[in-house]
């Protein structure tokens, strides 16, 4: 299954969150656990900035932190739609996990 994305008040109802925070999830890599949980693996967001000088451009942030050397990649920046944005976590995240020592094992 491929990496999908879901409004981030539909996985955490009560969070404060609004309508243009989206969250991604790889449903394929299952990653060490830190907690309980059986639910697929977040892997970043993107929201629509509101105000200041970068109103209407969307945030985007790759979320994963594995073991391994410093990573110094782009993790996070700004698009102008979020396609862009979503697709920006997307290539953050997939060559984060190319340089990752340990090879998650896949679902």
């Amino acid at each position: 299954m491929p990496i999908y994305w879901m409004k981030a008040t539909d996985v955490y109802p009560d969070g404060g969150y609004d309508e243009t925070n989206f969250m991604a999830f790889d449903p394929d890599v299952l990653f060490p656990r830190f907690h309980m949980t059986e639910e697929d693996e977040t892997i970043g967001s993107v929201h629509l900035i509101r105000g200041g000088p970068q109103d209407g451009r969307w945030h985007w942030s790759m979320t994963v932190s594995l073991p391994g050397p410093y990573y110094s990649a782009q993790t996070s920046g700004t698009e102008a739609a979020r396609g862009g944005a979503a697709r920006k976590v997307i290539e953050a995240y997939r060559h984060y996990l190319s340089t990752r020592p340990e090879q998650y094992p896949r679902n």
